[in-house]
Formats: structure tokens, sequence, C-alpha cells
């Protein structure tokens, strides 16, 4: 039974692009909960999991903490259990069972207002005179929203001290230090009404852009979604960094440039104030960027790739950094096909909307072998508009058009180009039309088809058919 997602993590949709199997809301979520939660990326992502919803998070603020926004970034892997598989069994994250990230904790020695930050890393030289900012928005509905920052250096002993901060609900701070090259920073944090003072305790960690020269392992979820005349492609990607070491990705690295399918566009990355992200690198390609700090960091983006009419479609996607496992989903209608090289035959489920949904996974660290540079992924029986009627739109409109040219032809005529047909020709192609409005009709009621591509194929049939003089319009239709 999968854990509920973090909150954070199902506020993810408001932050997306909309579409056909995103406006209720719900797919998303169980997406997450899918590639997120214990069970779910891999035969060994039992040691991936997020803490429940309300439960104890090892090293957490207790009881009474100040109130804090979260900034995106997801709870430690915990050890697995004796049941878990093999791969789940020999790569735990040795910063699971320690206190790794940024805490912030009610301080009743501080005065009202006073925020003290202390930095803690094996090594000294990365706490000591390091320089610290408290990034500071203040949120007002009548004035708008601003922001401003303070800059101060730690003492010996890694410690800062910023006085007589505003203590109202209107104010959010967040804690950011730059040290050796790579960035840190805390959740946006409040203080509460009525209490002292405020504690940041920050872990930094010495740095390295080598990423074979630190334990790196990615894991990789994609989504395809059908919609009305495109694919809607949601890509997440997880990156476990098991080392004391954070990685800070060189811009020349071509191992952190992701290469999308072919024709991506309106790409869309999910914006999250971590550490860690991806950015853009030119047309139809994404980097990782930023810091990833020993743990594990979420980063998600979505694109689009246009529909090309045909009944099957080929796509080729990156396999990342170090390539654990990896998932891909097909939102599909009826009598499409999912294949992906590689990887197991697909499994046959339904989505929350009862949408049938093909799964194929793969986990390359469990065979102990190596990813390969892509993902080769192949969808066959996608819905294509009916032959049918694009036939039945052509004799209608060659019909009209012939009796129209005749009807020019008799000048004197003040005849419609109705009157040049043969009955026999007009039944014949009434008939053809009105069998291609029933498809459609029926296509759309099992959701083969969208709502757009019935609206724009049933207004053609109906043009059609009123062009081909049988006694309708559009309009009465």
């Amino acid at each position: 039974m999968t854990e509920p997602l973090a909150p954070h993590l199902r506020s993810v949709p408001n932050r997306l692009l909309p579409g056909r199997g995103m406006r209720k809301g719900a797919w998303i979520g169980a997406l997450l909960s899918l590639a997120l939660a214990s069970g779910a990326l891999s035969s060994g992502a039992q040691a991936l999991a997020p803490p429940a919803a309300g439960g104890p998070t090892a090293g957490g603020p207790a009881a009474g903490a100040p109130v804090t926004v979260p900034r995106g970034a997801p709870g430690l892997q915990r050890r697995p259990s004796a049941s878990a598989p093999a791969s789940a069994q020999h790569m735990i994250n040795p910063h699971g069972n320690r206190q790794n990230q940024a805490r912030i904790v009610p301080a009743p020695d501080l005065a009202p207002g006073e925020i003290e930050v202390r930095l803690s890393s094996n090594e000294t030289e990365l706490i000591d005179n390091q320089e610290i900012k408290l990034a500071i928005s203040k949120q007002s509905i009548a004035q708008g929203n601003s922001n401003s920052e303070i800059k101060d250096k730690t003492n010996i002993g890694g410690i800062v001290r910023f006085e007589n901060q505003s203590v109202e609900t209107d104010h959010l701070y967040t804690v950011i230090a730059n040290v050796a090259g790579a960035q840190y920073s805390s959740p946006q944090f409040q203080f509460r009404a009525g209490g002292g003072g405020l504690r940041v305790l920050l872990p930094v960690y010495k740095a390295s852009s080598d990423v074979n020269g630190i334990l790196i392992l990615s894991r990789a979820l994609v989504a395809i979604i059908p919609q009305d005349n495109l694919f809607s492609i949601d890509f997440l990607l997880r990156i476990e960094n098991y080392s004391d070491t954070a990685w800070v990705p060189d811009k020349a690295d071509q191992q952190a440039r992701l290469v999308l399918p072919e024709g991506a566009k309106a790409i869309t990355i999910k914006e999250d104030p971590g550490d860690a992200r991806f950015e853009k690198d030119g047309d139809g390609a994404i980097r990782l960027a930023g810091t990833f700090a020993p743990g594990q960091h979420d980063l998600m983006m979505r694109f689009h790739l246009d529909s090309t009419g045909d009944a099957s479609r080929n796509l080729s996607f990156p396999s990342g950094i170090h390539l654990g496992s990896m998932r891909v989903l097909l939102d599909s209608a009826p009598g499409m096909e999912l294949r992906v090289e590689g990887f197991s035959d697909p499994a046959e489920t339904r989505n929350g909307d009862g949408q049938r949904r093909l799964i194929s996974s793969r986990d390359f660290l469990g065979e102990k072998v190596r990813a390969p540079d892509k993902i080769e992924v192949h969808i066959t029986g996608i819905p294509t508009p009916a032959a049918g009627k694009n036939i039945a739109v052509s004799i209608a409109g060659v019909i009209a058009l012939g009796g129209l040219a005749a009807s020019i032809g008799r000048f004197r005529s003040r005849a419609p180009a109705r009157s040049q047909l043969s009955k026999e020709d007009r039944d014949r192609a009434g008939e053809l039309l009105l069998e291609e409005l029933i498809r459609l009709e029926q296509a759309f009621k099992h959701g083969e088809i969208g709502r757009k591509t019935h609206e724009t194929a049933k207004r053609q049939l109906l043009e059609a058919y009123a062009r081909l003089g049988a006694g309708i319009s559009p309009a009465s239709a």
C-alpha cells in the first residue's frame, strides 16, 4: 500500500499547464503517488518513499514549531523493510538516518524577531566566515508584494544573527548560503505570534562538478497523455546523492543535458525554490542545474508533441544521469498499445478517471545492467480521423462543385446546384455523410477522440451535408 503524498507534491498540478487529463486535478496526484511513493519507480522504491502525511520526521522540529511553507524538497528515504528486494537493500542512502536538510526550530533563548543561522559541516573551513543572505518577502494584497535581502557573515563556528526582523505573518524568510561554489537554502518560514526567535540549522558540504566521482543515481517516470491533436508528456526525474559531497553540474557537462523527443514544444518546468532544478538548454533540451546536496531531489517538467495523424508513433527519451529505474505510463484509448524496448510487457490498469492506462517499467539497478543512452518508446493503435469521413466529404464536395459548375455554365439559369445532381448521387453522398456522423458520435462517446476533434469533424460533415443540398443546414443540425 502506498503512503500518502506530501502536501507540496499534492499541489503540483496548480503550477502546470492545463490539459484534458489534468482538468479534474486527480491524474497528476495518482501519477506522483505511483512515481514517488513506495513500490512505484522500481522494485526497490520502498527505500524512497516520503514519510506518511502527519507522521513524524526523523530529526524534525518538535511540536509547537513555527509554521513553514514547504519549498518542495522531498523527504529523505528510510531504510527498506527486510522483505524489500536486493536492489533496495543494497542501496541505502546513508543520509536517510540523519538530519541533512535545513531545519527551522523555535528558539526561546532568542528575542522575538531574531533569526540565528547555524551552518553545520564536517569541514570547518566551510562554515567559518561564510556570507549568509536572508531573503525577505512581504506579501500584501493592498500594497503588493515586495522583496528585500540582508547579508552578513558567520563567525568562527559558523553562526550569524539577524536581529529586529518583523514578526508579522505577512513576512516570509529564506536563508541562503553560497559555500564552495554550491548553494544551500532553507524552506521559507515565518514567525509565529507570541513566540520567541527562530534558529535555522543549515548543513553545507564540499562540492564537485564531476558526476562520475560522486555516487549519483537517478529514477525516472514518463507519462504520456494523448489530447486533442497533441501528446502531453510529463517527465519526472529523481536524483539521489549517496555521497558526502554536493554535486554542482558543470554547464559544459553533456551528461547533464537531456535531449527531449524531436518536435518537443511548450516546455514547462515546474518551478521549485529548491537548490536543484531543470533549466531549458536551447530548443528541445533541458539541463540539470543548481546544487544536488546529499539526499534526494525531485524535478518535474512537461512538454507537448504535435499529433502526426498517424496510427503509430515512435518516441526517444533521455535516460538521465546513472539511471537506476524507469517507468513509462500511457493513458490510452481502447486499441492503443505500448512497447518500450527492453522493458516489461505493459500492465493494464485504470487511472483516477477510469480511463485505461498502460504501464511498462524496468529496474536497471536490480538487473545490474547499465541503462541505454536512449529509451525507445513505441505507441500503436492511435485513433486517427476516420478515413470514411474524408472520403465522404470529398465525394460530397466534388458532387456539389460539379453541380455548381454545371449551373454556372448555364449562365442564363438561376437554378441552384442541387437541381443539376441526380437523385441517386445525392442520396449516396448523404448516406456516407450520415454514417460518418454516427461513427464520429460513437468515437467521441467512447473517448477515442477529444472534444475539439469531435466539434471540428462534426462541423465539416454538417457543412458538406448542407452543400450537398440534402435539405438541412449546419445551424438546424
